[in-house]
């Protein structure tokens, strides 16, 4: 790895041959950099990565001369690899290499701001959204990266407001790509603020994509006090600013588009945690001219697997089971959608095993196995309405039901025992331990749901 250069040198490389929309966040505090250095002996090329412990996960393709990339792209690879890591290459566009394999991570709209003015007054909806926040009295104006210095008054209030911004999510802050560095290089930004009165009610910071004459949207913090709209007036503003530009993007919506059957899945199991549907969605409201394929690029010897869960350890700081951990309790969805997953494939078993006529392994008869099974499909059901809405009453549902649950096993284990064998001590053993705990949790969660609403 060849010695970094000065930031003004990084900047320059970015400048000329950054074409991936993520390509200005190599500027972030997280990022390391590996530089090839060209003919005349200098670096002129390089690959932004976060460092794992076990992978480099380079942020776009290398930022490089088009003809290059290919090259640079093997020897980022094969030093990743002396240096005992795993490389791949994650949220890059156009770029293919022989050698490696792509994964559709999603896509990303885009907008030719030249055309937004007509594509806003030929649709009302959008407009009225975009007028709504100005009727309610909040303003919108561009920054000048000298009012957000540090220490400055407009800095620290946008450092509240993402502060705020933060503790709003149901999932904890996430690193590498999507990390909350609005200020870095300061002055290659536009930022925009909207204003109700003397409060700063939402930001946006935008970076430029060099190479393609573009921008990417890289924060939008909004405070709850914002009125409905004020994200779209934001966006308004900045396709104004930026009109003589070629494209805007608001990067990568993550699993939408033609996405394989396992990352829908991925998907549809993360809905209560993040709402990728919607993000979708809202994006798509706002009429975008095209939607473009984003990918990560792995070298094929490695499969997939390792390098889509290492780019997961990367967004997540480090131990995924921690960082899961973290979201499930973060919020009051968490929980229930947690136990409502493995409560899927264990009443399955449990009608496998009525419907086989080994109902005994459990200690139960038949019908009262069949009984069993309809019961803990109506939790379940419970579970996941409970996860997509958590209200305070129907989290008391649910806990009441989980705690019925409890009783009734731990009193059927008592008076069945455990068994003699090792299928039915290890399914009585679950049968009676797991609907303890998740009684207890649910009641917690039921508590803190409690305790917020008194706030």
């Amino acid at each position: 790895m060849h010695p970094p250069p000065a930031v003004a040198s990084l900047l320059e490389i970015v400048q000329h041959f950054g074409a991936d929309a993520m390509s200005f966040l190599a500027f972030e505090s997280s990022m390391r950099h590996w530089f090839e250095c060209g003919p005349g002996g200098a670096p002129d090329a390089f690959v932004a990565f976060h460092d794992t412990g076990t992978a480099w996960i380079a942020a776009g393709a290398p930022v490089a001369e088009a003809s290059r990339i290919p090259h640079v792209a093997r020897n980022f690879v094969r030093h990743a690899r002396q240096n005992g890591r795993r490389a791949c290459f994650f949220a890059t566009e156009a770029v293919e290499i022989e050698g490696f394999a792509r994964l559709l991570l999603g896509e990303q709209p885009v907008w030719d701001p030249a055309e937004w003015p007509r594509m806003v007054a030929s649709h009302r909806r959008l407009r009225e959204q975009i007028r709504r926040p100005k009727a309610k009295g909040v303003a919108v104006r561009r920054v000048a990266a000298s009012e957000l210095e540090p220490g400055a008054p407009l800095r620290r209030t946008v450092e509240s407001l993402a502060q705020e911004w933060l503790e709003s999510r149901r999932m904890p802050p996430l690193k590498f790509l999507v990390a909350l560095e609005p200020f870095h290089l300061p002055g290659e930004h536009r930022y925009f603020v909207a204003q109700r009165g003397a409060h700063v009610v939402a930001f946006l910071s935008a970076v430029p994509v060099y190479a393609r004459r573009g921008w990417l949207v890289e924060d939008v913090l909004r405070s709850a006090r914002a009125p409905n709209g004020t994200t779209e007036a934001l966006l308004d503003a900045l396709m104004r600013d930026v009109a003589d530009s070629d494209f805007v993007t608001l990067g990568l919506a993550p699993l939408s588009g033609p996405i394989s059957p396992w990352l829908r899945a991925a998907r549809a199991v993360s809905r209560p945690l993040f709402d990728f549907e919607g993000l979708r969605q809202f994006r798509q409201r706002l009429r975008p001219l095209r939607w473009e394929s984003v990918w990560l690029l792995y070298p094929r010897s490695e499969g997939v697997v390792g390098p889509v869960v290492e780019s997961l350890r990367a967004f997540a700081g480090g131990s995924l089971l921690r960082f899961a951990l973290r979201a499930v309790s973060r919020e009051p969805s968490g929980p229930p959608w947690a136990l409502a997953l493995p409560l899927v494939p264990w009443t399955l078993l449990l009608g496998a095993l009525a419907l086989g006529g080994r109902a005994d392994v459990i200690g139960f008869s038949t019908g009262g196995l069949l009984v069993w099974v309809v019961f803990d499909a109506l939790l379940g059901a419970q579970l996941v309405r409970s996860a997509l809405r958590p209200r305070f009453g129907r989290l008391v549902v649910s806990a009441t039901a989980a705690l019925v649950d409890a009783v009734v096993s731990v009193i059927h284990i008592a008076a069945g025992g455990f068994g003699r064998s090792f299928a039915p001590i290890l399914l009585r053993s679950l049968a009676a331990l797991a609907p303890c705990l998740g009684a207890a949790v649910l009641i917690w969660v039921a508590a803190r749901q409690a305790s917020r609403s008194e706030v």
